[in-house]
């Protein structure tokens, strides 16, 4: 519940960013006749932008600097321990989801399996670090698995969804 409450200022914030890009596009495409990026790109960056301070406002920044301390390299102990630990597992997962999907949406490189999934290798090893660092959050190999995960579900989604968009184009075309 606790994810609610920054998700409207996330959104804000992407949608700030969105208009401010579709002025841009606007005075590019009248005086040089192009466009910066499609607007479908930019309401997923705006969405990928909303994303990311959400995840950030939840993982890091409502976290009092010093609170937590410990390190985990052990593979599998979160899985092993209670409820509310098997529960945040499966939240690891679920919070890297949009990730593989909206990055690949908004960056043409991140299409691929080999720059996707090990970017979001390297954004949850950096959220560790800077847990780590300033002692606001657990860090653990768990939560790094769990995150590619999650990214490699994301991921897929794109995929699927884009070759089925692509199979609905031939499927027209055909007709």
């Amino acid at each position: 519940m606790e994810l609610l409450l920054y998700l409207p200022k996330g959104l804000i914030y992407g949608a700030i960013l969105i208009a401010f890009l579709i002025l841009i596009n606007g005075l590019l495409h009248r005086f040089r006749k192009y466009q910066l990026v499609s607007l479908v790109k930019l309401i997923y960056l705006g969405l990928f932008v909303a994303y990311i301070y959400t995840l950030l406002q939840q993982t890091y920044f409502s976290r009092p600097p010093g609170s937590r301390n410990t390190v985990s390299l052990i593979l599998g102990e979160t899985w092993q321990g209670g409820l509310q630990s098997k529960a945040y597992v499966i939240e690891n997962i679920l919070m890297m989801i949009p990730f593989g999907v909206f990055l690949p949406n908004i960056l043409k490189p991140a299409e691929s399996i080999f720059c996707c999934i090990p970017l979001g290798f390297f954004f949850s090893v950096s959220l560790e670090y800077a847990q780590f660092l300033s002692q606001r959050g657990h860090m653990q190999v768990d939560d790094v698995i769990m995150n590619v995960i999650g990214t490699i579900i994301g991921y897929l989604f794109f995929v699927t969804v884009k070759r089925l968009r692509r199979l609905n184009k031939y499927i027209i075309e055909k007709k």
